[in-house]
């Protein structure tokens, strides 16, 4: 039977459906953004606050927000995206990153997913090659200004690479699995 934490626990974000996309900005008109296959990553904001004390108490003056995105990916054998992030690197060059978080439940009506859209640039590039374990990359993304809030198209090819949805047996039916 279930208990009242049921839906509590279905409504949960998972991790692994937040993904990382990244496209360098000059080629915003002839590129789509490339998947980054992250094993995880954060999304940071701060604020530095300082504090003025006054005969009737502390005020707090708050000062320009910081934002930046912590990024840990396997490194893959002849991948274009990780050649492309350590070069913009190496050139400074500015990119373009999304957080898109792939859930069903909340994609809209137009089948777009929420999303978080950032510029700036990556400060460093770090290539680790353990004996026992895959070879990985970490870097970390600045972002230039406020990061934007909205919702954001994944192609075909994007979505597949990062799960296929649940397909009924019935041709062209969609769905019809049980919730879990």
């Amino acid at each position: 039977m279930p208990n009242g934490n049921d839906e509590a626990i279905k409504a949960v974000l998972d991790g692994k459906n937040k993904i990382l996309l990244f496209r360098k900005l000059s080629e915003q008109k002839t590129e789509a953004a490339k998947l980054v296959f992250q094993t995880s990553h954060t999304f940071s904001y701060s604020r530095e606050l300082n504090s003025i004390v006054t005969k009737d108490g502390r005020i707090v003056r708050p000062g320009e927000l910081e934002s930046e995105v912590s990024v840990e990916a396997i490194q893959s054998k002849r991948d274009p995206l990780a050649s492309m992030l350590k070069e913009a690197v190496i050139k400074g060059e500015k990119l373009e990153l999304w957080e898109v978080t792939v859930d069903e439940d909340l994609k809209d009506v137009d089948g777009k997913y929420p999303a978080v859209y950032a510029q700036g640039y990556l400060g460093e590039w770090e290539e680790e090659a353990g004996a026992e374990d895959e070879g990985t990359i970490s870097t970390t993304f600045t972002v230039e200004m406020e990061p934007q809030f909205g919702y954001a198209t994944l192609t075909e090819e994007q979505e597949e690479a990062v799960q296929y949805a649940f397909k009924d047996t019935v041709a062209g039916e969609e769905g019809g699995g049980v919730e879990g």
